[in-house]
C-alpha cells in the first residue's frame, strides 16, 4: 500500500505542481478581471454627434404629425428617462428574486447608477429633425437627398447644428432653416395604415419603407423602427374610433410577484439561477472528471510510449502502479472541484442566496464526483496501456465519448422534469448515472430518497466491474507494443487474463 501512495503522489506533484498547471488554473480568472478593467477604459470615447433629418412621405396622411411629436424634445428626453428607469426596475426585481440582502441591494443599486450616468455621458449627441414631405414627392429624389448626405460627418465634426443634450435617443433641435443632411426616409403607403378589405386575411396592411444612409448610429435607427411602428399603430386605432391611450393603457404587461412555498414559509424564486446552479454542479463535475482523466490517460502513454513503464514495473506490480496512478489524478480532480466549487460557493454566500445550494447536495457533489472519476479513470488507464500514442486513443476512446456526453445534451429535459421516466432510467444507466443525478438532486423538485443510494449501489458495482476489467487489460497492454487493440481484442484479454 506504500508504493501506491508514492506512486500517488507522484503522479499528483507531475502534474499539480507544473507551471503549466498552475497557470491554467488562474488563467481564467485573470483574463476575467483583465476584461472587467479594461472594457470601461476602450467604452469611454463618445461615439461622433448625429447631426441631419429624417425625410417622411405619409401618404395616409395620420403618421406623419404623431412622428413629429414623437421626435419633440420633450418626447425624446422623456423615453430616455422611461429607458433608465426600466432598467433599474429590473435590476431591482433581479435582486429581489435572487435573495440579496438589503446592503448588497444598495451596493447594486449604486453600481448601477453610476453605469447608467456614464451610458447618458457616452451617448452620441444627437439634433436630428422630422421634415415631411408633399404625398406626391418622388422617391428616387427623396432618395437622391440621402445619398448627398455623405459629408453629415463633416458637417457634425464642425460642430454644425450641435445638439442641445446627449441622450440616447434623438432630439429636434437645430436650425430650422438648415435641417442638415438627410440621414432617413420613411414611406408609408396608405394601406399599411387603411388597409385593404379586398387583401387576404392577415395581410390587409401593406408594409412602410425605413430607408436609412450608411453607418447611421444603431441607437437612432432603432428610435425610428420602433417609433414609426407606433405611431402607424396608433394612427389605426385613431382612424377606427378608437381611445389610443386608453387602449396603451389596457395593453401595458402586468407585474407578477412570484414566491415559493417553503416548510419555512415563503421566498422569492429567480427562475435563472434555478437552471444556472444544477447546470453548474453538472459541468463542473463534468470538467473535473474528464480533466483529471485525461491527465491520466496522457501520461500512461507518455510513460508507455518512453519505456518509463518499464522501470516502473521492476518496482511495483500493475496493479499497484494502475492504483497509483488513479489515485494520484484523482487528487488533481478533487482540487479543480474544490477551487472552482469553492468560488462558486463563496460567490453564493457573498450574494446571501447560499439557500439555493443545500448542503446535502454538496455531500452528494463529492460522492457522485468519486463515482464518476472511479469508472473514467479505470477506462483511461486501460485505454493508455493499451495504446501507443494518443491517436490510437482516440479510436478507443470515441464510442465511450458519446455515451458520456449524453447527459450534457439532454440536461435541459432532466433538469424540467427530474422525475420523468428518461430522467429515472438514465439514473440507473452505467456511466452516465453519477452525472445525471447531480443534475436531479439539483432540479426543479425534489426526487425519491430511495433513487439516491440505489443510483450510488449502481456506481459502485460499476466502478468494481471497471477495476477488474481495467486491471486485467493494465496488465497485459502496459508491456505490449505494435498494433494496436480494438474493442474485441480488449474483451479477450479480460476474459483471458
Amino acid at each position: 500500500m506504500r508504493k501506491v501512495f508514492i506512486i500517488a503522489i507522484k503522479e499528483f506533484l507531475a502534474t499539480a505542481a507544473t507551471k503549466g498547471f498552475i497557470f491554467g488554473m488562474l488563467f481564467p480568472p485573470i483574463i476575467l478581471g483583465a476584461i472587467i478593467t479594461i472594457m470601461p477604459l476602450l467604452m469611454n470615447k463618445k461615439p461622433p454627434a448625429v447631426f441631419g433629418h429624417v425625410a417622411v412621405i405619409d401618404r395616409s396622411g395620420a403618421v406623419a404629425p404623431r412622428l413629429v411629436e414623437a421626435f419633440a424634445p420633450e418626447a425624446v428626453e422623456n423615453r430616455r428617462k422611461e429607458r433608465t428607469a426600466k432598467v433599474r426596475e429590473a435590476i431591482d426585481q433581479g435582486a429581489k428574486s435572487a435573495g440579496l440582502d438589503a446592503d448588497t441591494t444598495k451596493a447594486l443599486s449604486g453600481e448601477l447608477d453610476k453605469s447608467l450616468k456614464a451610458a447618458e455621458e457616452l451617448a452620441p449627441a444627437t439634433s436630428l429633425r422630422v421634415v415631411v414631405l408633399p404625398p406626391e414627392t418622388d422617391e428616387e429624389s427623396a432618395k437622391d437627398e440621402i445619398r448627398k448626405g455623405g459629408k453629415r460627418d463633416t458637417a457634425a465634426s464642425n460642430g454644425t447644428g450641435a445638439g442641445t443634450g446627449t441622450s440616447t435617443g434623438t432630439s429636434t433641435s437645430g436650425n430650422a432653416a438648415d435641417p442638415g443632411p438627410r440621414l432617413a426616409l420613411i414611406i408609408i403607403p396608405d394601406q399599411t395604415v387603411r388597409g385593404s378589405d379586398s387583401a387576404p386575411p392577415g395581410a390587409r396592411f401593406g408594409e412602410y419603407q425605413l430607408l436609412t444612409a450608411p453607418r447611421l448610429d444603431i441607437e437612432v435607427q432603432s428610435d425610428l423602427r420602433s417609433q414609426a411602428n407606433r405611431a402607424i399603430v396608433d394612427a389605426r386605432l385613431a382612424l377606427a374610433g378608437q381611445n389610443v391611450a386608453q387602449i396603451r393603457e389596457l395593453m401595458q404587461s402586468p407585474a407578477a410577484k412570484e414566491t415559493t412555498v417553503t416548510a419555512d414559509g415563503t421566498a422569492s424564486i429567480n427562475e435563472v439561477t434555478k437552471l444556472i446552479v444544477p447546470a453548474a454542479f453538472m459541468f463542473l463535475l463534468w470538467i473535473s472528471v474528464f480533466s483529471s482523466g485525461q491527465y491520466l490517460l496522457m501520461s500512461t502513454i507518455e510513460e508507455k510510449s518512453s519505456r518509463v513503464m518499464e522501470v516502473i514495473l521492476s518496482a511495483v506490480s500493475p496493479m499497484q502502479l494502475m492504483c497509483g496512478k488513479i489515485i494520484g489524478k484523482g487528487a488533481v480532480g478533487v482540487l479543480i472541484l474544490a477551487l472552482y466549487s469553492g468560488v462558486g460557493i463563496t460567490a453564493l454566500i457573498f450574494f446571501a442566496v447560499a439557500e439555493l445550494v443545500p448542503w446535502q447536495n454538496l455531500v452528494y457533489l463529492g460522492v457522485y464526483f468519486a463515482l464518476a472519476y472511479a469508472v473514467i479513470a479505470c477506462f483511461m488507464a486501460a485505454v493508455g496501456a493499451a495504446v501507443n500514442d494518443i491517436n490510437e486513443a482516440q479510436t478507443l476512446m470515441g464510442p465511450i465519448m458519446l455515451i458520456l456526453v449524453i447527459p450534457m445534451m439532454l440536461w435541459l429535459p432532466i433538469l424540467r422534469n427530474p422525475n420523468s421516466t428518461f430522467a429515472e432510467v438514465c439514473s440507473f444507466v452505467p456511466m452516465i448515472n453519477p452525472f445525471v443525478m447531480v443534475l436531479r438532486l439539483c432540479g426543479s423538485e425534489p426526487i425519491p430518497f430511495w433513487q439516491v443510494p440505489a443510483s450510488i449501489a449502481v456506481g459502485m458495482a460499476t466502478v468494481l466491474f471497471m477495476a477488474w476489467a481495467s486491471a486485467k487489460i493494465f496488465r497485459i497492454g502496459v508491456l505490449m507494443y505494435g498494433k494496436p487493440p480494438n474493442f474485441a481484442t480488449l474483451v479477450r484479454w479480460v476474459r483471458m487474463a
